[in-house]
């Protein structure tokens, strides 16, 4: 009631601004135009203020997480090397390495690295600044959808502090980059397309954006074929000059973008190394396994939609009586193939030593797993959380995922035969779109098919078509809120400690890496995990073909960076064949104690029997090459 009385006290003068800022004549002096555009701005902000709070605590969770840590994360250091040669040496150039096409993302990047100067921190905001915009994107759909504002801010916040999406935030990884523009160019299309009322300028402009998310993976050629599929089965392409009209509108700028990549990447910079083995791997797998993962990868979409809709379903799980009676025969046959697929898979994903985590979520973890945000690509990996003591305990998380993946489809299910509007158009759009993403899951997947089946972060760009769906199915229902917020609270406060604990961790790493190199081991000597091996060696040792130095070694040793030989490791746990010469400690507010980073040398080979042998000399340092020395130079300068 207070909400109410506060909101009816302020109305009057909210409804005078906005009326007074739309008469405002064009012919006004520019200051009078200025003060209107100010008041028009206020106004908006006003109606708007929850979404106003939602991105104010977003960007000021950087305050508690170290955004600035000058390490690399996961993979994002083969990205950065793009961004620094094109800030440095003013050449684009993506490296064998880059599987994605990456050139918006090189551009993106750059621009704050001008601004702010090179670094990971830097390089790291471009990817908040895009998500941030992105929220704005993914609000205004909210709101062509027929949501309500209050329900918009809470899809907005389920967006932004999803924990897997967060965590990915603090990375320079192509993923969040990609979601963040395929949402920009979602909601662009739907605003442009909307029936009755269409808007060439934000038809082009999402095309524009669904080219810059080609630039950036693979998968964002996928957005225009979507919308171009939902115009025909809507039955809004026909053969006249109208529907090639806005066919060419659709799509004619990522068509255009595509081309011009390809002659780029195959005349100027050459095909990836890594983009060309994704053929390869696609045809070892041919059409069973081709099947086989499908099958898998379709599960898994399911549950993880289920994750992202959590705080959707959190409320709507008080409204499954209205949905039961509400709910047409065709919503009815759509949830029993739902159910069918998410009862077998998690039967058949239950069964013992064939899966991460106990054959319970997340399956296919990387950046979101029992043992902290981010990959573990360390010897040794990282603690499991404090309050998870056996992989059984995941069992709930399932259920809970594997409950909200069912609410969801039971709650569209129900609006299936809903009445034509502008905002069921909006959501057959969004629908559209979001199936063809599932399609984009399995490409980047058939590397990883035969051991881990997939990565969590192909799943990202699932998590706001699951909220969009979720809110717009539910609009016309009231809900109760609160609970929903609740989840989301959750989510934040595990997204920001353990995503604060992960750079904690990698700047610990990285930090004690340039304490050993400072003390004189060369850094062909040093494995301090997958981000610092392969920023400092892969280059040197891709274009000289050093063979493996490193025998029974982890996998990026050999993918990385071969020259290492492993006399010295950074590890988080004691190693057969090695013993500790030093210990760093790191900070975790979430992860069990004790928590250090170990120094292990390689113990010394015994000699042979030999009557009173003389001790074997240390052997001598290898020099560093003149680009090795260049390299520390510039990493560390002084």
């Amino acid at each position: 009631m207070r909400r109410i009385a506060l909101l009816d006290r302020w109305r009057p003068a909210l409804a005078q601004a906005r009326a007074a800022t739309i008469a405002w004549p064009a012919t006004a002096a520019p200051e009078k135009r200025t003060a209107a555009w100010v008041r028009g701005i206020a106004v908006t902000l006003a109606r708007n203020w929850l979404l106003v709070v939602v991105l104010a605590v977003y960007a000021g969770t950087a305050l508690i997480v170290p955004v600035m840590t000058n390490a690399a994360v996961g993979d994002d250091w083969v990205y950065t090397r793009s961004v620094e040669i094109l800030v440095h040496q003013h050449h684009l150039k993506v490296l064998d390495l880059a599987v994605v096409t990456l050139i918006f993302q090189v551009f993106w990047g750059a621009l704050f690295a001008e601004i702010l100067g090179m670094s990971f921190g830097a390089v790291r905001i471009s990817t908040l600044a895009i998500l941030f915009l992105s929220a704005i994107a993914f609000y205004t759909l909210c709101r062509e959808l027929g949501v309500s504002r209050s329900r918009g801010a809470l899809g907005t916040a389920a967006y932004l502090f999803n924990p897997l999406a967060y965590v990915m935030g603090f990375t320079f990884m192509s993923d969040p980059h990609f979601m963040a523009v395929a949402v920009i160019a979602t909601a662009l299309y739907a605003r442009g397309l909307r029936p009755g009322d269409e808007r060439r300028g934000f038809i082009l402009a999402g095309s524009a954006a669904a080219a810059a998310a080609f630039l950036v993976r693979q998968e964002g050629a996928l957005v225009p074929f979507a919308v171009g599929v939902y115009l025909l089965a809507s039955g809004r392409l026909r053969i006249n000059r109208h529907s090639l009209a806005l066919l060419i509108e659709v799509a004619a700028i990522p068509v255009v973008t595509l081309l011009l990549y390809y002659v780029w990447l195959f005349k100027v910079n050459g095909v990836p190394i890594q983009q060309q083995s994704f053929l390869k791997t696609m045809r070892q797998a041919g059409w069973a396994g081709t099947w086989q993962l499908s099958k898998w990868m379709i599960f898994i979409a399911t549950m993880y939609i289920g994750l992202f809709a959590l705080p959707i379903a959190a409320a709507a799980v008080f409204r499954l009586p209205r949905f039961l009676r509400a709910t047409p025969s065709l919503g009815w046959a759509v949830f029993a193939a739902w159910e069918a697929i998410v009862i077998a898979g998690v039967e058949i994903f239950a069964q013992p030593g064939h899966w991460p985590a106990g054959g319970n979520m997340p399956y296919i973890p990387q950046y979101l797993n029992p043992w902290g945000l981010g990959p573990p690509d360390i010897r040794g990996g990282r603690p499991w959380f404090k309050f998870i003591t056996d992989a059984a305990q995941l069992k709930w998380v399932t259920i809970a995922c594997a409950c909200a993946s069912l609410i969801l489809v039971l709650a569209v299910g129900r609006k299936i035969r809903a009445v034509r509007s502008p905002q069921r158009a909006a959501a057959g759009l969004v629908l559209t779109v979001g199936l063809w993403q599932i399609v984009g899951m399995l490409p980047p997947s058939y590397h990883f098919r035969t051991w881990a089946v997939s990565m969590d972060r192909y799943t990202l760009p699932l998590l706001p078509f699951a909220l969009w769906l979720g809110l717009w199915a539910t609009r016309d229902l009231w809900l109760p809120q609160l609970f929903g917020w609740v989840v989301v609270a959750a989510f934040a406060v595990f997204a920001v400690m353990g995503t604060r604990d992960f750079l904690v961790f990698q700047g610990a790493t990285w930090s004690y890496a340039r304490q050993v190199i400072a003390s004189g081991v060369p850094n062909t000597k040093l494995d301090a995990g997958a981000a610092w091996d392969g920023y400092v060696r892969w280059e040197y040792d891709n274009a000289h073909h050093i063979p493996p130095h490193t025998a029974n070694g982890p996998w990026w040793v050999y993918l990385f960076a071969p020259s290492i030989d492993s006399t010295y490791i950074i590890a988080t746990q004691p190693m057969a064949g090695y013993h500790v010469i030093g210990v760093k400690h790191y900070s975790s507010w979430l992860q069990r104690q004790p928590t250090d980073l170990l120094l292990l040398e390689k113990n010394a080979t015994k000699p042979a029997a030999k009557p009173k042998p003389k001790p074997a000399a240390k052997p001598k340092p290898l020099p560093l090459p003149p680009a090795d020395r260049d390299l520390l130079d510039a990493l560390w300068p002084g």
